[in-house]
C-alpha cells in the first residue's frame, strides 16, 4: 500500500504509481497492484498531484461501479435489472429506439 511520507519504501511506491500512471495502466490495474480500494487510489493520486504540481488522469478511477453501467453486447444494451426498477421497467420490455440529436430516445412498445 502507498503510504503518505513515512520512509523511503513511500518514495519508491510513489514513482511506481507515477510511472504505472506513463504507462497508461487503468484504476482497476492500480489498485490491484497495491492492493488498495478506488477511494485509497483517489487520495493517493491527489497527494501525488500536490507533491508534483502536475494533474494526471487515471481512466476508471471516476466511472460509476460497473453494476451500475449498462452492456452493450451484439443483443443490443442491456441494462440490469436494478436500473429498470428504478426507472419503471421490467425485464423483457420490448422498446423502439429513436436518435435525436446526440440523444437516443427508448419508448417502451411492448411489456415482458
Amino acid at each position: 500500500m502507498i503510504m503518505p511520507n513515512r520512509n523511503n519504501n513511500n518514495r519508491h511506491d510513489q514513482d511506481k504509481l507515477r510511472k504505472m500512471i506513463r504507462e497508461g495502466k487503468t484504476a482497476r490495474e492500480i489498485t490491484a497492484e497495491f492492493h488498495i480500494t478506488p477511494y485509497g487510489l483517489l487520495e493517493q493520486l491527489i497527494m501525488l498531484q500536490e507533491i508534483d504540481q502536475k494533474v494526471y488522469i487515471i481512466r476508471g478511477l471516476f466511472n460509476r461501479p460497473e453494476k451500475e453501467t449498462q452492456k452493450f453486447r451484439k443483443e443490443g444494451i442491456v441494462f440490469h435489472e436494478e436500473v429498470l426498477e428504478k426507472i419503471g421497467f421490467k425485464p423483457g420490455d420490448t422498446f423502439e429506439m429513436r436518435a435525436i440529436g446526440n440523444r437516443i430516445i427508448l419508448e417502451k412498445i411492448k411489456g415482458g
